[in-house]
């Protein structure tokens, strides 16, 4: 145990016995060729640091010999006078001397490399090349490891040019022929910073600019073209030229002083009528010349109208060299001066305008714009007026009228004062959906007339409308609507000869309606003088028939509707109704004697509802001999040259509904 214990503390005397080297962390190469190092003290907390020693060695694997040496341990820096840093990299390390009398030495710090910055300017070379080396490799832990690049023009104006992690720069060279002074700097995380030795020259700027970069060309509302550029990397850029191609001849026309100015206007409308081609190329502070970039022209945009179809078709020549590529073309439009809108939109360089509002000024443009939407180019303003071949100004249904139980007419008055193609009719149950079902040609009449056949008149009212086709065939000037009266009759309960009538109104009279008239018809006759007349807001009417039971078996109503005054084109009409039937039963009251010298001196029987074209009456003898017989219902047999006697009658008749009856009895004379 007690041997144990002096191991231990012989251990712990040689352990704080050491001192280890300083961590050098930088070398810097003065103007004067002279280095300065800089370094981080040892720890030393037995207080036994003597002194540091400098090594120095022109080559990595050189003799390294003492070129000084520092006795204070917290003195951190020492500049060693030396112009080989000037020439070429030169090699460093630091040891600490420890213990009474410097007699112990530690090991060696890290062997650091001055940087040495060497340029390379090849003739007729664009630019100087920077090369250099890092002060350790690899890079030490607490370098950031990226260099630090400046530069010196004018004389003792020093800039920064880059930061970069590589160990070569190359820097365009700008000024047409300078003294420029370049060094480098890597800096360390613990305050101090590496620099190389300073190497400079008088260089000359032989390099053409670059091309300046279009970014768009586009035409202003004015017709002006604006050309718009990015500026080159080359600083010595003192203008730019501008180029036009005249007659496939690229002609100098104009310049823009400065590298700062980037957009050109050409100030004429020549874009109003061609695609124009505008190019530009720098020129630097040497007179040295760039190229330029011959694809850019402006949009040409031309719109062709279609009159007939409304449509206007507009085209234009692509645009290339958009950078970043083409998204697509917005299509924009102004009515009558209005703000311009977007209208639609294709990947094609053509586009049709649907539905142009007609008889307007419309003008429009196209603009172009890249994928990620940052660059857009715009056409020339082109416009046209969207005439519309003349139309009638009016058309007029003048009526609708029912014809009978399956057809309606209609009758319609045009203006004449433009040729159309003609005239559709339409017709509708409802008012609301309505179905083409004629087409009448113009003629140059102004007077039109339709039978519309296949209805059902007693069972629908019809709605009607017509619609002008211009020279072009589209549908322009529309129509009243018209609406036919639909007529409908029910009987009385309680009496039979009573009958109920009710009706629409008539729809489509420009002077109104008036009032309606209700006739009857009776054998298909209609009395000239109606049973009844109506305002125009009253829509029913009964009627009693026992007056007209003796003039026929046919017995129909029919309404008509009139027309007020204050037509706008001085017509008054009238429209019909469906005829409604009624029927009532054929009564024949027969006399059963007769006595020609009495009060009864003529057989005559008494017919109510009977069709009078279709009635017969015979009068036979016992026998069968045929004695007498007429067709007409006011013709009786008066009994001459006949004696008393039964006598037979046949007779023959048509009822209401059309049934064909027979009546046979016997008929007693009396003389």
């Amino acid at each position: 145990m007690r041997y144990a214990f002096l191991i231990l503390n012989l251990y712990c005397l040689t352990l704080f016995s050491q001192v280890g080297p300083p961590s050098l962390r930088c070398l810097q190469v003065l103007p004067n060729g002279n280095v300065t190092l800089t370094w981080i003290p040892p720890v030393d907390p037995g207080g036994l640091f003597d002194s540091y020693d400098i090594y120095y060695s022109q080559t990595a694997t050189g003799s390294f010999v003492v070129v000084g040496n520092v006795n204070t341990i917290n003195t951190t820096t020492f500049t060693h006078a030396s112009t080989n840093s000037t020439l070429a990299s030169v090699y460093y390390f630091v040891k600490t001397k420890f213990n009474p009398g410097g007699t112990s030495t530690s090991v060696p710090s890290d062997t650091l490399r001055t940087i040495f910055l060497n340029l390379i300017n090849t003739a007729g070379a664009p630019d100087v090349k920077l090369v250099y080396n890092n002060v350790h490799q690899p890079s030490l832990p607490s370098t950031p490891g990226a260099f630090s690049i400046a530069r010196e023009y004018p004389a003792f104006t020093w800039s920064n040019l880059a930061t970069t992690n590589a160990l070569n720069y190359a820097d365009t060279i700008s000024v047409c022929s300078a003294s420029l002074n370049y060094q480098v700097t890597l800096p360390d995380n613990s305050g101090c910073f590496s620099s190389s030795n300073i190497q400079g020259g008088t260089f000359t700027d032989n390099k053409n600019p670059n091309e300046p970069y279009v970014d768009s060309i586009s035409v202003l509302p004015n017709g002006n073209v604006v050309l718009a550029w990015n500026i080159p990397r080359d600083l010595d850029i003192t203008k730019y030229i501008i180029v036009k191609n005249i007659s496939s001849i690229n002609t100098k026309i104009d310049s823009v002083v400065g590298i700062n100015s980037t957009i050109y206007t050409f100030t004429t409308t020549e874009a109003n009528s061609n695609a124009v081609q505008l190019y530009v190329y720098a020129v630097d502070s040497c007179g040295n010349e760039g190229s330029y970039n011959v694809l850019p022209k402006t949009m040409f945009l031309e719109a062709t109208y279609d009159k007939c179809a409304y449509k206007t078709y507009l085209t234009w020549n692509a645009y290339v060299n958009l950078p970043k590529g083409i998204l697509e073309y917005r299509i924009y439009a102004s009515v009558n001066n209005s703000p311009y809108l977007m209208i639609g939109s294709t990947t094609q360089t053509n586009f049709t305008v649907d539905n142009v509002p007609p008889n307007k000024n419309v003008c429009y443009f196209v603009r172009v714009i890249n994928t990620p939407k940052t660059i857009t180019a715009s056409s020339n303003r082109t416009c046209i007026f969207s005439v519309q071949v003349p139309a009638s100004n009016f058309v007029y249904i003048k009526k609708a009228s029912v014809k009978d139980k399956y057809s309606a007419e209609v009758t319609v008055y045009l203006d004449t004062t433009a040729t159309s193609q003609g005239i559709d009719i339409y017709r509708s149950t409802d008012g609301i959906n309505y179905d083409a079902i004629t087409f009448l040609p113009y003629t140059g009449a102004a007077h039109f007339y339709y039978l519309d056949e296949k209805l059902e008149t007693n069972e629908k009212s019809y709605y009607y409308k017509a619609v002008v086709r211009d020279s072009c065939g589209n549908s322009r000037t529309y129509s009243n609507i018209a609406k036919t009266i639909l007529l409908k009759v029910k009987g009385d309960e309680e009496n039979i000869f009573t009958y109920h009538l009710d009706w629409n109104d008539y729809l489509g009279f420009a002077g109104g309606v008036s009032g309606y008239n209700i006739y009857r018809v009776v054998n298909d006759v209609q009395s000239s003088t109606p049973v009844a007349s109506t305002g125009p807001l009253v829509n029913n009417y009964t009627d009693n028939l026992e007056d007209e039971a003796p003039n026929g078996s046919k017995i129909e109503y029919l309404i008509e509707g009139i027309e007020g005054i204050g037509n706008p084109y001085g017509f008054m009409e009238t429209s019909k109704s469906n005829t409604v039937a009624v029927y009532m039963e054929g009564k024949i009251f027969v006399p059963t004697a007769f006595a020609p010298r009495g009060k009864n001196k003529v057989w005559l029987p008494v017919t109510h509802f009977v069709d009078k074209s279709e009635y017969t009456v015979t009068v036979f003898s016992r026998w069968g001999n045929k004695i007498f017989e007429t067709n007409d219902d006011t013709k009786g047999w008066d009994g001459s040259g006949y004696g008393n006697d039964v006598y037979v009658y046949l007779i023959t008749y048509k009822n209401a509904r059309g049934e064909y009856k027979e009546l046979k009895g016997t008929v007693m004379l009396f003389q």
